[in-house]
């Protein structure tokens, strides 16, 4: 568990200090007075001024921070020409959107690295119907868990076998699956699989019990419905880093949209909160990838750094997309909004989020304590 929380430190760290990145480059490039630019949070360690600018160490080793200035708007700040609340709007906009860019840029570069190792291959989980907007993709049905001594463990049945098709019947998700082990009971069954970790595909015979255990099912297994997305082909190869990043965050908005409607319409905030995670969340999932290796860490790390970007852009106080919305306020009607207006919008939005933040965690160390304890 050390090695994971030092993992995760890292990889967390690393994507928030590239965004903070991004947002000091535009606006060093933009004209704009950076006045401290900071690996990880104070108490500072060490700090050196140059050209204006601090550039410190920090204590508290968790991404970093950037200080520009003019950011709270001010009547002095608006007056200088050096600071970001004396800037054109256009300026902001670039300022702004240079964080959400630099999470983009490196999750493409990621994605470029984790698919060449893959052959341009992933695996996505997939609970609703969908279809993405670029390579193509199969539906098939994964095995996440086993029980002992059932006849699943018995055949060699593993986690991370993906179940393909019984005598030429291809299963395209687990409702196909589980209806034919159903009307098949009793009966000797071949399977063809395909196991994750090898990429070998095997067959095996199986009967499904009659009466199960309770809760274990005809064959004692627990199957997942998963996507295997693939570029074929030298162009899809060729941009596979950018079309993945498109494929994801499309998927990620289609996936959010799912979660609300089967929410009300199941009348409960459930379905909705238990897809979200925060920092604990994504402490477990790192602790997951490095039982599968390298490059699903990798692949982690792409995924939380494009998450990171979308939350951002979302049009929510104190994110970057909410201070955006202030600046496309200003193009539209010619004018500011006024200054103490903005200021308490984005403190009662950052103490909102502050409050959304410890109720995810709460969440998810209850959801993953099996994982992290």
């Amino acid at each position: 568990m050390l090695l994971a929380s030092i993992v995760f430190i890292f990889l967390l760290g690393f994507l928030i200090l590239i965004h903070e990145f991004g947002h000091f480059i535009a606006a060093k490039k933009s004209g704009v007075e950076v006045e401290e630019f900071g690996i990880g949070f104070p108490p500072r360690i060490f700090g050196k001024k140059i050209k204006g600018t601090i550039y410190s160490i920090n204590y508290i080793p968790f991404g970093g921070f950037v200080r520009i200035l003019g950011e709270n708007p001010d009547k002095e700040n608006l007056k200088n020409p050096k600071s970001f609340s004396g800037k054109p709007p256009w300026i902001k906009a670039i300022i702004l959107l240079a964080g959400v860019s630099a999470n983009i840029l490196i999750t493409i570069i990621i994605f470029y690295c984790f698919l060449g190792f893959n052959g341009f291959q992933s695996l996505q989980l997939q609970s609703f119907d969908y279809q993405f907007p670029f390579g193509t993709h199969n539906n098939n049905v994964l095995v996440s868990m086993v029980a002992e001594e059932s006849p699943a463990d018995i055949a060699g049945i593993k986690p991370y076998d993906l179940i393909i098709s019984s005598g030429g019947e291809k299963f395209e998700n687990t409702e196909m699956f589980i209806n034919f082990i159903n009307d098949n009971k009793g009966t000797e069954v071949s399977l063809l699989l395909k196991n994750l970790d090898t990429g070998g595909n095997r067959a095996i015979n199986i009967i499904p019990r009659i009466i199960p255990p309770e809760e274990e099912g005809a064959i004692g297994v627990a199957v997942v419905n998963v996507s295997q997305l693939k570029y074929s082909g030298y162009p899809e190869k060729m941009l596979s880093g950018v079309l993945h990043t498109f494929n994801m965050g499309h998927f990620t908005f289609s996936t959010f949209g799912h979660l609300i409607k089967t929410s009300v319409q199941e009348k409960t905030i459930k379905p909705l909160s238990n897809s979200v995670s925060g920092p604990v969340g994504v402490l477990a999932f790192t602790k997951l990838s490095m039982e599968k290796g390298f490059w699903q860490v990798l692949n982690l790390m792409a995924v939380v750094s494009l998450g990171l970007a979308l939350i951002n852009i979302l049009p929510i106080p104190a994110a970057d997309g909410g201070r955006l919305v202030f600046v496309m306020y200003e193009v539209i009607f010619r004018r500011r909004v006024p200054n103490k207006i903005e200021n308490n919008v984005n403190i009662v939005g950052f103490f909102l989020l502050i409050l959304l933040l410890v109720l995810i965690t709460y969440k998810d160390v209850l959801q993953f304590k099996d994982v992290l304890f």
